[in-house]
């Protein structure tokens, strides 16, 4: 067998394995991998078109999913369809990098076995795999097109960027075309309009959605962090390091030690080799493809910075396969082998030795799970007619898991929350304006037990949930401690220090203050009193 042929299978099976440890997940799909399912199940029409508007992505990976729906909805199957991509995508990346040498398109394949990101969005229920590939085949034509102008290589550019077009977004392919355009408008200005134009008929076709999906949807993403230099360099980070943000941002990590040391050194490395391939003009002039990558991440910085996304790796994962091989072919630039061997096996060997960590990607549990929440609900053994308050998903984010019909079930989620503080502010208004409008309800929530009142969340719960229940009927209040993990000390820190309430995501507080009120007001004849946590969730149960 050749041994190019050999070496590459060896790696892509490594990431194969890498990519099925602990791909059985207690939890089940969490919010957005649930989203992804559920969409993918309606019916082609209108509800189908509405539900992919309402989640502000373009279509094609629900599509995608909808053709494995036909031979299973199982959990695990589902996760496999994204390990499909992302192991197709080793090889691919191989192909990438032996544009520039052997050396290079080994270490590209190597890069993309290993990463951590492309590890765990490898078992997520998502199109972060399935787009990552569509780059790495935009990357391999566009160095195609501009070293070999073909009429094949252009198709295959065209398609690879179409489907990056239909599944996540415009701003790399527009980049992408640019660069594109400048090496080639000289002697090849047929290839360059026949590439525009071709571009924009599909792009055209697809904008009325696009538009819908950029200003008319209510995705709450870009409330969720400030812009600041820690989130640009956990991107760079959660890039090139084997820890993800997922388990650990870098400014939870104070002193030095061997978890930090993985995060370090590899980023370290990584850090030296782009400042070589940045001030090196030779290494520069022969990685000009950053450009587009540097481009998209700007226009990604400056959508966080006006409001319109939480800046974050997966949301700009278009650009990793560039970054991955203007990585690997600038350490190959160098003439020295040994050189080169010892950087790449330092880089490798601690991506690869985190791998026996429990923190480790592919282990990593998706405590999110909206299956510990019908676990939850049946351990605490309610009975027909019973209530339930589910706090910041709607009940139908469940129904994977459990059937919520026998129950009395009262939502306060994303969607309604405002009107259990100020009814007279949509959904939309009071994401916007309710830190102004609700500061005063946030600030009544911090009197002491003996001396609360009470608020409108509390009246409007009195007269859903504590007026309506008969004696001996159980309650049961779910909350997602992930989003709702601010308690009364630290609740209190944050409202009444100007700059922290600032910074604070709203929702963070509102459904912090929805379980701390909700659990200090507990009545007195409450009997059994149970607190039962899975995952990111917890249950608080009583008799009543």
């Amino acid at each position: 067998m050749n041994f190019t042929i050999l070496a590459v299978a060896i790696i892509t099976i490594l990431g194969l394995v890498l990519r099925l440890i602990g791909i059985e997940k207690d939890g089940g799909l969490w919010n957005d991998e649930y989203v992804s399912w559920s969409i993918s199940v309606i019916p082609f029409g209108k509800a189908f078109i509405d539900g992919i508007i309402s989640q502000c992505h373009m279509p094609f990976y629900y599509l995608y999913l909808k053709f494995f729906n036909i031979f299973s909805a199982d959990d695990t199957f589902l996760r496999i369809t994204s390990i499909i991509p992302g192991i197709i995508a080793i090889p691919v990346m191989y192909i990438v990098g032996h544009e520039k040498s052997k050396l290079t398109g080994f270490s590209c394949a190597i890069f993309t076995s290993l990463s951590s990101l492309l590890v765990y969005y490898s078992q997520e229920v998502r199109f972060y795999s399935l787009l990552f590939l569509f780059s790495a085949l935009s990357l391999y034509f566009t160095q195609r097109v501009v070293n070999k102008p073909r009429k094949k290589n252009l198709a295959g550019l065209i398609i690879a960027n179409l489907m990056i077009l239909i599944t996540h977004s415009f701003v790399y392919v527009f980049f992408d075309i640019l660069y594109v355009t400048l090496k080639l408008k000289r002697f090849y200005r047929k290839f360059v309009i026949y590439t525009w134009i071709i571009t924009g008929v599909f792009f055209a076709i697809t904008m009325p959605l696009l538009l819908k999906i950029l200003f008319f949807t209510n995705s709450m993403s870009q409330w969720w962090t400030n812009l600041n230099l820690y989130r640009v360099a956990q991107i760079f980070a959660d890039y090139f390091t084997p820890i993800i943000s997922n388990v650990s941002v870098i400014e939870n990590i104070h002193e030095i030690n061997l978890t930090a040391m993985f995060l370090i050194v590899p980023a370290l490395i990584a850090l030296i080799v782009y400042l070589a391939c940045i001030f090196d003009k030779h290494i520069r002039h022969s990685n000009q493809i950053l450009y587009v990558a540097v481009a998209t991440l700007l226009v990604a910085i400056i959508a966080a910075l006006t409001g319109k996304l939480s800046i974050n790796a997966k949301y700009i994962i278009e650009i990793y396969p560039i970054l991955i091989f203007v990585f690997c072919s600038t350490i190959d630039s160098y003439n020295n082998l040994l050189f080169k061997l010892l950087i790449f096996t330092i880089f490798f060997a601690f991506q690869l030795g985190y791998v026996f960590s429990p923190n480790y990607a592919s282990k990593l549990p998706r405590e999110e799970g909206n299956k510990y929440v019908a676990d939850l609900i049946k351990s605490a053994k309610l009975s027909k007619n019973d209530f339930i308050v589910i706090t910041y998903y709607p009940k139908s984010r469940f129904s994977k898991y459990i059937d919520l019909s026998k129950y009395n079930v009262i939502e306060i989620y994303k969607g309604n929350f405002n009107y259990y503080f100020a009814p007279f502010l949509t959904s939309e208004e009071a994401l916007k304006i309710g830190k102004n409008k609700y500061r005063g309800t946030f600030l009544n929530a911090l009197t002491p037990v003996k001396d609360f009142s009470g608020s409108e969340l509390i009246t409007r719960l009195n007269n859903e949930v504590y007026y309506k229940m008969k004696q001996n009927q159980k309650v049961a209040f779910v909350f997602l401690d992930s989003v709702s993990f601010l308690d009364e000390y630290m609740f209190r820190a944050v409202i009444t220090n100007p700059v922290a309430y600032e910074k604070a995501p709203l929702p963070y507080i509102v459904f912090s203050d929805i379980r701390n009120e909700i659990i200090k007001t507990i009545p007195l004849k409450a009997r059994n009193l149970r607190f039962e946590t899975k995952g990111a969730w917890t249950i608080v149960s009583f008799q009543y």
